[in-house]
């Protein structure tokens, strides 16, 4: 992994997806994609293990946001919140 540096601590709004796989097929890692098509891997904390729950779903994310050396963004996820659409509010 490269060095990091920290770009934004501003938020972003995007589809939690899977990202990264165990050799058992389990996941273990996600990433946030926005609409802007932009990828931003959530960092290992305490609030990762919470968006694990929320696969697939889009959400409002705070958090410090770093950019890799490697080019990737990383995401430091402070908390966060689910966006609903119109077919949540119709249940």
């Amino acid at each position: 992994m490269g060095k990091k540096k920290a770009i934004s601590r501003n938020g972003i709004e995007g589809l939690i997806i899977p990202n990264k796989w165990d050799e058992n097929g389990n996941i273990i890692g996600i990433a946030i994609h926005t609409d802007k098509e932009e990828v931003y891997v959530v960092a290992h904390n305490r609030m990762e293990v919470e968006l694990l729950n929320q696969l697939h779903i889009k959400v409002r994310i705070k958090g410090k946001i770093m950019q890799r050396l490697d080019g990737n963004k990383l995401i430091h996820v402070k908390n966060f919140q689910r966006i609903l659409d119109k077919t949540d509010e119709s249940n």
